[in-house]
């Protein structure tokens, strides 16, 4: 009878590491908001609100990275995918909505965001 209590028991810890491991697989992955703001640098990044025909794609350095953390600025590490072009981007903000940057993974999705907001603007 102790065999199949020690059994038993045993078979319970199994189903709860089980039923674990499929919760943890279920979580969604997003690295880069787990990571935090840390995340955008070495992404690339322009001010949409400037004309977009002198703005250039920049990388997020330690520079920019600092100008994004500061309490002039909020990020939003939520990527949207309602850009001029489609790609998906996260949006900093600077504080009394002076300028707003998007935030693209690579350089292309960044420039062809740019390119894009160019090819739309009326000036």
């Amino acid at each position: 009878m102790r065999i199949l209590q020690l059994a038993s028991r045993h078979d319970q810890s199994i189903k709860k590491a089980i039923l674990a491991a499929v919760l943890a697989a279920m979580l969604p992955a997003t690295p880069s908001f787990a990571d935090g703001i840390d995340s955008l640098k070495g992404q690339f990044t322009f001010n949409w609100f400037s004309n977009p025909a002198k703005a250039k794609c920049a990388a997020v350095d330690d520079k920019r990275l600092a100008q994004f953390k500061s309490q002039d600025f909020t990020c939003d590490l939520n990527p949207i995918t309602n850009t001029a072009s489609g790609k998906p981007a996260r949006v900093c903000t600077q504080a009394g909505e002076k300028s707003e940057y998007l935030v693209f993974a690579s350089r292309s999705d960044c420039e062809e965001e740019r390119q894009t907001q160019e090819s739309n603007s009326e000036e």
